[in-house]
Order: structure tokens, then C-alpha cells, then sequence
């Protein structure tokens, strides 16, 4: 009975613990945008670089410093001119140090790394914006894989439901010999073998999917639609996209805040040779039992003391050839961005153009791909009437299947290779060019 009970369990709660979740395009790249494992990561990283700016508020803020302390002493007696020390006697002193001090002015030495801290973030925010292009794109890879598998799947198992359908219609009629048959048996025996090869692919190709979306647990994420189709889209001048990417690529700005921020670090460690401006509070005393206190302002008594002292005064940390090294550093880096800010734009501008003409390719070869897949339609449906009247041979329709296949792999795969030309197109641009998904 707890066998029983235990098995209407399992059945009731286990599919609760998997679920298959569709999605639309758009859905899945919205998705993986939230949950994609990278893109948290990389949004990390911006907490972090902005963690730069309290960091440098804490340097440049106030600081207190304090010691504090209890030691043995000997015993003494006396004062500064004539005094007897006991070994044998021993008691406790007790000393400490409390100082306070700000920074008033330091030739906006502050302003320049908090400045140079707002652009480094500004450059990880770049980062994330090229991390979300990529997964927009990884995303739409597995997507559209992802279908081409299944139509592939929905082809093979419609052309073997039809491959015997025709076989047994000869073979009830007796319209066929046995060596004809016997050809399409073992034609339909090689089409079992390429069905197994194209379900580990779409099994592959659905795990896939399920990982670049940020699928959690055990769910797993299919395509709301049942197969891949060729979708029309307007496709603009190449000017419009190279204007686009100037505005949307992150490089560029990445690379202009660079310099900046580069340019600002350097000029920092060059005021870094002037003095500071500051205020100071400093409170020093001790305290023992086993000592005379020295009374009268100008006896130093260092075992009982209690002194306190404010002022306004100059910090002065002169480190000549370490400051004049880290800022040359700085703006040979920043010289190194500029040689890059312009390898980037030509090189940016070759990937737009390189996309783009894909796109165009793609529309051509779509086209001519379409009409083959009509085309080999009808040639596989009249061998198979024939076929089946007797008036056909095996080897005519194994032939006439196998172009069919052939066609529809190529469509199928342009179609596929049409949208990935528009993905690309996307990710090079540096923003969503398709109005269905922006």
C-alpha cells in the first residue's frame, strides 16, 4: 500500500518539476537578457567599477589614526635633572595617540579620479552592451537551429509516411515486382539512419536553446512555432546601417572614454608633486603609577602627558620619478586608444558592409532555393503516382526522394543562413535592426 501511495505520488509531483516553456523569438532574447548566467556576471562588473568611486572618497575623506597601549615600567622618582631609579619595583604605563586629519585642497586631484572612475564604469557598461549583442545573437542562432531541425524532423516523417503508403499500395495491388519494392525498402531503411542522425541534432539543438535563454532546473524552452520559414523584411541602404553603428556601437564611446579617463589619471599623478592643504587634530597622552608627573609647560614628561593640538598645515609627499612615470604611463595608453579609435571605425565600417551585402546574398539565394523546393514538389509527387499506378520504377522515385531531400535541405538551410544574415547584421550594427524584435 506505501509502494502505491509512494508511485501516485512520484507521478503527481515529479512533472511538476519539469516543464517544457515556448517562447517566440522576441520572448527568448527578453528571456535570456534576465537570466543568461554571462550577463549577470557582466553586470557585476559594473557594481564593481562604480565601488571605484567610494574608494576614492574614502582616500581623499577624513582619516582618524589611534594607538593605544599598556606596558610594565620601572620604578623612579626625581625629575629631569636628578632622578633614582628601582628595578625591583615595577608598575604600569599606559600610553596612546588619536589623530584626525582632512584634506582641504588638493588641486581637484579628487575631481580627476572621480572623474576617471565615472568613465571606467561607463567603459563596463560598454562591456555589458557588447555581451548583450552577442547573446542576442546566440540566441537567435539557437532558435532558428533549433527549427531548421524540426522541419527537417516534420520533412523525414511526412516523406516516410508517404514512401510507405506508396509501398503498400503496390504491394496490395501486386502493380510492382519485388525488386522494386525491395529498393524502396531498403531507400526507406537509409531514411530510418539520416532520421536518427537529424534527432540527436535537434536534441542537441533544443538543449541548446534551453542554455543560451538561461532556462533554470530542468525546464526545458522549445519554439512556439512548428517549423522554420522565410520571413520578408525591408532591407535599407547600407548608408543608414553605417550611420547607425557610429551612434550604436559601443566601442566608440568605450574608446573615447578611455582616453579620457586615461588623460584624467594622468594629470591627477602629475598634481600628485603638490602639497596637500589639510586640517589636523591630534590628542597624545600617558599615564603611569610608578613615576612623578614633571609639572610646567616646558618639561617634557613622556610617562604622564596629556596634549592636544589642532591646526591647518601642508602635507608634502614628493615622489618625483614613481608620479612622472604613472603619468607617462597613462598617456602613452591614451595614445595607445586613439591609434585603436581609428582602426576601430574602418574596421567597424568593413563589418557593416560584409553583413550587409550577406543580406543581400542571402535574399538572392532564398529566391532561387524557393522555386527548386516547388520544383522537386512536383516531381516527387508524380513518381510516387506513378509509382503506385505501376507505371514507375523504385530507382525513378528513390532518385526523384532523394532530390526532394536535397532541395529541401538547401531551403531550409538558406532560410536559415537569411535570418542569421539579419542577426549578424544586428549584432555589427550594435542594435536591433528588425522592427518585429526591437
Amino acid at each position: 500500500m506505501i509502494k502505491k501511495l509512494f508511485f501516485l505520488y512520484f507521478i503527481c509531483i515529479a512533472p511538476s518539476y519539469a516543464a517544457v516553456i515556448r517562447m517566440d523569438l522576441k520572448e527568448s532574447i527578453e528571456h535570456a537578457l534576465k537570466a543568461n548566467a554571462e550577463l549577470k556576471v557582466q553586470r557585476i562588473q559594473e557594481r564593481l567599477a562604480d565601488t571605484n568611486k567610494d574608494i576614492i572618497e574614502g582616500e581623499f575623506g577624513a582619516k582618524i589614526e589611534g594607538l593605544f597601549g599598556v606596558a610594565p615600567i620601572t620604578k623612579a622618582e626625581g625629575n629631569a635633572i636628578a632622578s633614582t631609579e628601582t628595578k625591583d619595583a615595577w608598575g604600569r604605563m599606559v600610553i596612546g595617540n588619536l589623530r584626525f586629519t582632512k584634506p582641504l585642497f588638493a588641486w581637484n586631484r579628487k575631481d580627476n579620479y572621480i572623474e576617471a572612475a565615472t568613465l571606467g564604469k561607463a567603459v563596463k557598461e560598454g562591456d555589458t552592451r557588447l555581451k548583450e549583442n552577442e547573446i542576442r545573437y546566440l540566441v537567435k542562432e539557437a532558435y532558428y537551429g533549433s527549427l531548421f531541425t524540426i522541419s527537417l524532423l516534420e520533412f523525414i516523417s511526412d516523406g516516410k509516411k508517404d514512401l510507405r503508403k506508396v509501398l503498400e499500395e503496390g504491394k496490395e495491388k501486386k502493380k510492382q515486382k519485388k525488386k522494386e519494392n525491395y529498393r524502396l525498402e531498403i531507400f526507406l531503411r537509409q531514411v530510418d539512419e539520416k532520421e536518427a542522425e537529424v534527432k540527436k541534432a535537434y536534441d542537441l539543438a533544443h538543449a541548446g536553446l534551453s542554455l543560451r535563454v538561461g532556462m533554470s532546473g530542468l525546464d526545458e524552452m522549445k519554439p512556439k512555432e512548428d517549423w522554420l520559414s522565410a520571413q520578408s523584411r525591408s532591407l535599407k541602404p547600407m548608408e543608414y546601417y553605417l550611420e547607425l553603428s557610429k551612434d550604436s556601437r559601443p566601442e566608440f564611446k568605450q574608446l573615447k572614454d578611455g582616453i579620457e579617463a586615461k588623460q584624467l589619471l594622468a594629470k591627477a599623478e602629475k598634481k600628485a608633486l603638490l602639497p596637500i592643504l589639510g586640517i589636523a587634530l591630534n590628542y597624545d597622552f600617558a599615564d603611569t603609577n610608578v613615576r612623578p608627573s614633571q609639572p610646567g609647560p616646558f618639561a617634557y614628561d613622556p610617562y604622564n602627558r596629556e596634549v592636544l593640538s589642532f591646526g591647518i598645515g601642508l602635507k608634502i609627499d614628493f615622489a618625483w620619478d614613481l608620479q612622472k612615470a604613472k603619468a607617462a604611463k597613462y598617456l602613452v595608453e591614451a595614445s595607445e586608444l586613439e591609434a585603436k579609435s581609428i582602426y576601430a571605425e574602418q574596421g567597424i565600417d568593413v563589418e557593416v558592409k560584409k553583413a550587409y551585402w550577406e543580406v543581400q546574398e542571402l535574399e538572392k539565394r532564398l529566391a532561387a532555393t524557393s522555386e527548386a523546393y516547388k520544383l522537386s514538389k512536383k516531381w516527387l509527387s508524380g513518381e510516387m503516382i506513378a509509382f503506385s499506378a505501376g507505371l514507375g520504377s523504385g530507382k525513378d522515385l528513390v532518385e526523384a526522394y532523394e532530390a526532394r531531400a536535397e532541395s529541401v535541405k538547401n531551403y531550409y538551410e538558406t532560410i536559415f543562413k537569411h535570418h542569421m544574415a539579419w542577426a549578424s547584421l544586428s549584432k555589427v550594427v550594435g542594435t536591433e535592426v528588425e522592427s518585429t524584435l526591437q
